[in-house]
Order: C-alpha cells, then sequence, then structure tokens
C-alpha cells in the first residue's frame, strides 16, 4: 500500500473545503487597490522625452544665468560709504562709522563732452540723422505745436548745427546777398572767354 503524506489542513471532514480563508468585502477591495497598483509600474507613453525636453529647458535656463560673458550683476560701490550712528539722546554720545572702500584717487576734473571729443564732421553727421530731431523738425515744419523742452533741445541743437557748420566752412556768414554777387561776377568773367 502506498504512503499518504501528511498536510496541515484540519482535514477534509466538509464538502467544498478548499483550506482558503474567506476575506471580508473590505479586503477584497484592498486586495483589488493593490493588484491595481501592481499593474501600473512604469511610465506613460512618451514620459522619457517629455522629461528630457523639460530637463534640457531648465539646463539652458540654468546656463543663460550663469553665462561667463554676462557678468555679475552685483553692485560695485563707486565712491566711500559713509555708515553714520546718531541717537537722539543728548547724554548718549556715538562715535561715527566711516567705512572707507579706498582711498579716492585725487583726480583734476575736465569738463569735457563726448560731443567734443567728435570731429566736427561726424558730429554734423550724427546730428543731421538724428531721428528725434528730424521727426521735431518735421512736426514744425507743418506748424504742429511741440512741448516746450522739445522745443529747447531743438533750437540747442539747430543752434549746434550752425556752429559746425560755420566751423567746417560750409556756411558763409555774409549770407545769400554775397552768393547772388558771386553768380554774376562768374558770369561776367564767362563773358570774357567767350
Amino acid at each position: 500500500m502506498s504512503r499518504i503524506k501528511k498536510s496541515r489542513t484540519a482535514g477534509n471532514s466538509q464538502e467544498g473545503y478548499t483550506g482558503k480563508r474567506k476575506e471580508t468585502s473590505s479586503q477584497a477591495q484592498e486586495a483589488k487597490e493593490r493588484k491595481r497598483k501592481g499593474k501600473l509600474k512604469g511610465n506613460k507613453s512618451g514620459a522619457r522625452n517629455v522629461h528630457q525636453s523639460a530637463k534640457s529647458a531648465q539646463q539652458h535656463a540654468q546656463n543663460d544665468l550663469n553665462h561667463k560673458r554676462l557678468g555679475s550683476k552685483k553692485a560695485i560701490s563707486l565712491g566711500q560709504k559713509e555708515v553714520i550712528n546718531v541717537s537722539k539722546d543728548v547724554k548718549a554720545k556715538v562715535k561715527v562709522e566711516v567705512k572707507k572702500s579706498q582711498p579716492m584717487p585725487k583726480v583734476k576734473l575736465i569738463n569735457e563732452t563726448v560731443e567734443n571729443k567728435l570731429s566736427p564732421a561726424k558730429e554734423l553727421e550724427l546730428l543731421e540723422n538724428d531721428p528725434r530731431l528730424n521727426d521735431l523738425l518735421e512736426q514744425l515744419d507743418s506748424e504742429e505745436s511741440i512741448d516746450d523742452a522739445d522745443q529747447i533741445w531743438v533750437e540747442k541743437q539747430m543752434a549746434r548745427h550752425q556752429v559746425l557748420m560755420t566751423k567746417l566752412g560750409w556756411i558763409d556768414e555774409d549770407g545769400e546777398e554775397d552768393l547772388i554777387q558771386q553768380f554774376e561776377d562768374a558770369s561776367s568773367a564767362l563773358d570774357e572767354f567767350k
């Protein structure tokens, strides 16, 4: 006769006994949720590309912020800083603290504008090609009114234009009458050669 192996079950005395425990409805729900979470492993389709593009956008933004050639945005003190602490009490005397970054070198200041560093011809060219001046002159030609500040600025620019023209010798101080006289003299000189 063959041997029967031992089992840990209580026995098969009841019909339909399989050895499984009965689950309550809450246990069944938890089991379903665990099974569902197990199925949802991994990322959604296309997640790799989305992640890489977002990562590269962050790197580009970071590179733009830390670019070597852009320089620092930190403020640099150009002069001496003075920190003064004064209390209102008469009895308490507070010392004045002065922080000096570096002693300022003694320099002779020259009141020279940028315009004086340009040659008169170059300055005249810049003045004639100034879009703001041209717009304001067009408004004045069409008899439109302009602001007082703009009017003063236009007069200043036109005065500078006249000074530059006389410096370069492009305007005679004699005026149009002298030009007419020169034309008549030239025509009489041409008549001599006929």
